[in-house]
């Protein structure tokens, strides 16, 4: 359940980041969605700490996922940039 649940995350964030290099005026606006989540994640898995029982080790188990998929997304798409050639206009 963790895989598949990484994964989907995976893809959403991916899909956003796209989304948000292809609207955004700025070359790193794919960037920032990851980092994002990244942030978003850790502050999840900080606040699971204060949230006792199953309910605190589900969500500690969805913020790694987040972080997780974040990671590899923020990879993947800095990969792409770096590797993607600048067209002259």
């Amino acid at each position: 359940m963790f895989w598949l649940q990484t994964a989907i995350f995976t893809m959403v964030v991916l899909c956003l980041s796209w989304w948000a290099g292809k609207r955004g005026g700025n070359r790193h606006a794919g960037l920032i969605l990851p980092v994002c989540f990244i942030l978003f994640g850790l502050v999840l898995l900080i606040s699971s700490f204060f949230i006792g029982r199953w309910e605190g080790m589900a969500l500690s188990i969805s913020s790694v996922s987040i972080v997780l998929s974040s990671m590899i997304c923020l990879i993947i798409v800095a990969a792409i940039q770096f590797f993607k050639k600048d067209v002259p206009s």
